[in-house]
């Protein structure tokens, strides 16, 4: 196909072009409107758009996630420095404690208070040796009490008084038990 002759220097010319002449081939068949069949959605759009669901479902969640950990975190913090003031209390009553025992437990006091009492400085102090522990020491040698012949056990009960007052009964597992021989 030739392109057809331009006439005229300029565009804008009213020059006319000349017409081509008619092909000497076989005819064309006249153009039809094509419409072609309705297209069936593609495989990949619905997978698309599900995917695009899937990971905004994705972001807001692990959106979420951040959130709930940021604030399990501060609710942590909060307890802990709770915790570490409740500590630092503690460790402070401690010490005062600590300290007031050791004020009752100073020796100038202890001597008051036994003064007060009505206990007197001894007059004169005697130390003990001193015994080393990785030394046995020897056994002892150890008599029985004499056995002495003792009432019945009705008359020992009226003639003993109440195990209210203070002492020890007169009959010891000792004093009762037969010696061995």
């Amino acid at each position: 196909m030739v392109p057809p002759a331009v006439t005229g220097s300029t565009r804008g010319s009213t020059a006319r072009a000349v017409p081509r002449p008619f092909p000497s081939g076989p005819r064309r068949p006249p153009l039809r409107v094509f419409e072609p069949a309705p297209r069936r959605r593609a495989p990949g759009r619905g997978v698309r758009r599900s995917t695009v669901w899937v990971s905004g479902v994705l972001v807001v969640g692990s959106l979420l996630a951040v959130v709930v950990g940021d604030a399990l975190v501060t609710e942590g913090q909060v307890r802990l420095s709770t915790t570490q003031r409740e500590v630092a209390a503690a460790a402070a009553s401690q010490k005062a404690l600590q300290v007031a025992v050791a004020q009752k437990a100073a020796p100038p006091v202890v001597v008051e208070q036994a003064k007060s009492q009505g206990m007197v400085a001894p007059s004169q102090v005697v130390y003990l040796p001193r015994v080393s522990l990785r030394v046995p020491l020897p056994i002892p040698q150890v008599t029985p009490a004499p056995v002495a012949s003792s009432p019945p056990a009705s008359a020992a009960a009226a003639k003993r008084p109440s195990s209210a007052g203070a002492g020890a009964s007169a009959a010891t597992p000792a004093s009762t038990a037969p010696a061995r021989r």
